[in-house]
C-alpha cells in the first residue's frame, strides 16, 4: 500500500491539543481498513505537522481526517528512502 505526507497547518496549539488530535486520529484510524499512521513531526514554529500514513488512497486520508476533526492541507504519495540502505552498501553496489 502506499505512504502519503499530510502537512496539517494547525495555527497556535498548545501540548495538550496536539496530544487530543493525536488520540482522536488513533481512535479513528481503527474504522478505516490498511490505514496506518507511521510517524508525525511537528513545528510549532511553523504551527504545522507533517503526518506520515500508510493508506489506500488520499480520499481515505481525507476521510480519516474530517472525522478526527484534524485539518488535511495537503496529501501527496511519496517513497520512503532510508540511509541504512545506502550505508550497508558497497561502493560497487551504489
Amino acid at each position: 500500500m502506499p505512504m502519503y505526507a499530510i502537512r496539517r497547518h494547525l495555527g497556535p496549539i498548545s501540548r495538550e491539543e496536539l496530544d487530543a488530535a493525536a488520540f482522536r486520529a488513533t481512535i479513528c484510524a481503527a474504522e478505516y481498513d490498511g490505514l496506518r499512521w507511521e510517524r508525525s513531526f511537528w513545528n510549532p514554529a511553523r504551527e504545522e505537522i507533517v503526518c506520515y500514513y500508510v493508506a489506500r488512497s488520499p480520499e481515505q486520508i481525507q476521510q480519516h481526517s474530517r472525522q478526527s476533526n484534524i485539518p488535511c492541507d495537503d496529501v501527496v504519495e511519496v517513497t520512503e528512502v532510508l540511509p541504512e540502505v545506502y550505508s550497508s552498501a558497497t561502493p560497487a553496489a551504489r
